[in-house]
């Protein structure tokens, strides 16, 4: 593994478990389409302030930083309302 990947490995375990508890926790609620809703906005709720506490503490954190963590947790609610709202038709 590469220096940098060591370095921050406990952040990206952190990130992978917030991600499959996201995962586990909406295949739970299977039935229920706006309770998975719900736990995907959350989920990526956590995903922004994972980010943005995860450049804080390595003191890189800039306003484009922000934005950047905010319109892909953005860009994945709007795919997974697409996909459960019906997607196309599947």
């Amino acid at each position: 593994m590469s220096k940098k990947i060591n370095e921050h490995i406990l952040y990206y375990i952190s990130l992978i478990a917030i991600f499959a508890l996201g995962i586990f926790l909406m295949f739970s609620a299977t039935p229920n389409k706006q309770l998975q809703m719900l736990i995907f906005v959350i989920m990526a709720f956590f995903y922004v302030i994972w980010g943005v506490l995860h450049h804080l503490i390595n003191h890189e954190l800039s306003s484009k930083i922000v934005v950047e963590y905010i319109l892909i947790s953005t860009l994945g609610i709007a795919v997974m309302f697409f996909l459960l709202k019906g997607g196309f038709g599947i």
